[in-house]
Parts: structure tokens; C-alpha cells; sequence
């Protein structure tokens, strides 16, 4: 029920249909952003895919653009822009058809938790909107959709495509069996960065690179940890009451202490990738000081009991984290490209 998908704000104004009469009808809409103008027809599947929530997209394509940067870093010869860009393009248009495979999936197997949740009530599956059949049906046609991109990737990438689909899949079902789905769904948003090294022709987890690599990998499972049992708190009184199980509601009364711990290792982590990597003093003041102050200060400001306040750190976080991860190291891939001599961090000890 956690899968990503944007503020809470206007989701929780609506009640399911099947429980009260004073609601919309299955087919109603909230018809927000880009999905106005299409026809009625298409509204649900829209919904479906959050497309008029783009908040959770960003957490399925920002691994891909720390995993794009960080490959051109360990890349000889060092990629040019417009390759990184034809990359960076691709996957922006794989992650949407991805995301919206696995947000189908999701809300058709949780249908009826959704139904129990305020949150998450008008949803198209969950109101009627759409049927489980027609769900079923549409998350294959989606998933199928995202094959032909692989024609202009490495047939590598192929082979990091098969674990991603399978764990977005488990994760699903994850809530029912264990209080740590948050742990299963930071595996295929961080097995991005493994597919966009080899998008680049990278072989990440080779000797010379697995450190580093599986520190950054680690890292961005953390980082999914963090903000997913954050954005969790949103929905925890519906959750205890419907049976759903998270690190929201296994760790309720201790959420900061948690994810400050984790927000820790997670920036001790990219540091050793950065010390690994025998990257410069651009990556660790962007990538490692940038993510703990935007972790810090957001960790400090989050009110877990409104939830308001945690969206906002789960819209936010992508922006101010996930961004300074990612300008971090490609600024460090610019000044290789540039040739420029930055201070390595070793200069300093």
C-alpha cells in the first residue's frame, strides 16, 4: 500500500464508494494534472499509472541518474553529454512505463487494504474504476511495453531487467509476510544504478569497482528505508487497523531514532564510495555533505504525526537528497571531462 505515488493531499478527501453512499460513483475521477484532457475511458488507467502524481516517479528514476553519473566516473574513455543524455532519456521513459507496471500490480493484490485505507480508497481498482482482470491485464501490457527500449541498450541490461521485475512483483506481497517491505522495495529501485553502469558498458561489481559499487547500492536501499517508512506514517492508524505491515508501524514510537541511524550509514556509505573511488572534493562536498545536511535537517523537521508533514518529506527528499547524490557526481564527472584538477580528499589527511 506504501508503493509510491505522491501527497497524500486530495487522496484522503474521497471515501470508497463501496462503503459509503455519499461517494462518488466507481468511474468518478479526481482528473488532477495532465490527465484532465483525456477521454473519460482512459482517466483510470491514468490513475493507476500516477500520472497525475509524479512525485513516486522520481523514485524510480533517480537511481538511474546516480547510476548514469556514477558509471561515467569509472568510465574510460569518459562518455560524452549527449550519450549520457540518449541514456538518461531512454530510462526516463522506461521508469515511467515501470512505475506504472508496478503501481498496477500493487494496487490490484492490495485492493482490499486500499479499501480500508483512507488514503488509498479511490483508487481505480480499489472504487471499481477498474476490475482485477482489466488490472491483470494492463500491468502485463505495460510490462511487455518496456521490451523494445531494450533494443537501443546493451543486452546487459536485459539481464538486470529480469531481477527488478520479480522484486517490484515480491514487494506486493511483502507487507503481508514481514514488517520490513521497506527493505524489499529498496532492492529493485537500487538495482537501477547496477542496469544504467551497464547501459554505460561498466562491470560494476568487478573487482576493481565491487566496493564502491555495493556501497552506493546499499546506500539507496537505505535511502528507499528512510523515506518509505516516513511516507508510511501517512496511513499507520488504517495500517494497525487493516493488518498491514510496515517499519512504520513495527518501529511507530521510534521512526526518527531509525531512520537517523540509517540516514548515518547511509552517508558514511557514500563516503566510502567516494573514498573508494578516489573521487574529489566535489563528490564528497555535493554528493556526501549536500545528502547530510538535506537528511539532517529534513529528519529534524518531519512531524511523523501529520500527514502533510510526511509527504512532504517524501516529495522533498527526492529533490534535496536524491539531488544532491546525483549533481554531486556529476560534477565530479565534469571536471574529469574537463580534465580539471580537483584536490582528492586524501590531500587533506
Amino acid at each position: 500500500m506504501q508503493q509510491p505515488d505522491d501527497k497524500h493531499t486530495n487522496e484522503n478527501q474521497h471515501t470508497n464508494p463501496r462503503l459509503s453512499s455519499t461517494t462518488p460513483s466507481a468511474t468518478a475521477s479526481r482528473k488532477q494534472g495532465i490527465i484532465c484532457n483525456l477521454p473519460a475511458p482512459w482517466i483510470p488507467y491514468a490513475e493507476l499509472m500516477r500520472l497525475d502524481r509524479p512525485a513516486g516517479f522520481y523514485a524510480f528514476y533517480i537511481p538511474y541518474l546516480i547510476g548514469l553519473s556514477y558509471g561515467a566516473c569509472l568510465a574510460d574513455p569518459i562518455p560524452s553529454p549527449t550519450r549520457l543524455s540518449t541514456l538518461g532519456g531512454i530510462f526516463f521513459i522506461g521508469c515511467i512505463i515501470l512505475r506504472g507496471a508496478a503501481c498496477a500490480w500493487n494496487d490490484n493484490v492490495d485492493q482490499e487494504f486500499d479499501r480500508k485505507v483512507a488514503r488509498c480508497q479511490n483508487r481505480p481498482i480499489a472504487r471499481g474504476a477498474i476490475s482485477t482482470t482489466q488490472g491483470h491485464v494492463f500491468t502485463a501490457a505495460l510490462t511487455l511495453a518496456g521490451a523494445p527500449l531494450f533494443i537501443f541498450l546493451p543486452v546487459e541490461c536485459s539481464y538486470h531487467a529480469v531481477p527488478i521485475t520479480i522484486l517490484f512483483g515480491a514487494y506486493a506481497l511483502m507487507k503481508r509476510i514481514t514488517n520490513y517491505p521497506q527493505v524489499v522495495l529498496g532492492f529493485p529501485f537500487a538495482w537501477g544504478i547496477l542496469m544504467s553502469c551497464a547501459a554505460l558498458e561498466i562491470h560494476p561489481l568487478g573487482e576493481r569497482f565491487r566496493v564502491p559499487t555495493l556501497s552506493l547500492f546499499v546506500a539507496n536501499i537505505l535511502w528507499t528505508m528512510i523515506y518509505d517508512t516516513v511516507y508510511a506514517h501517512q496511513d499507520i492508524k488504517d495500517d494497525v487497523k487493516a493488518g498491514v505491515k510496515s517499519m512504520a508501524v513495527r518501529f511507530a514510537d521510534s521512526t526518527k531514532t531509525l531512520a537517523s541511524t540509517l540516514a548515518a550509514i547511509q552517508v558514511g556509505l557514500l563516503i566510502v564510495v567516494g573514498w573508494q573511488a578516489d573521487f574529489s572534493l566535489i563528490y564528497f562536498l555535493g554528493t556526501c555533505g549536500g545528502s547530510a545536511v538535506a537528511l539532517g535537517s529534513m529528519l529534524a523537521r518531519v512531524d511523523l504525526k501529520e500527514p502533510a508533514s510526511c509527504a512532504w518529506f517524501f516529495h522533498r527528499g527526492f529533490w534535496y537528497v536524491g539531488g544532491s547524490i546525483v549533481v554531486g557526481l556529476f560534477g565530479e564527472y565534469l571536471a574529469r571531462l574537463q580534465g580539471l584538477e580537483v584536490p582528492q580528499v586524501g590531500a587533506f589527511i
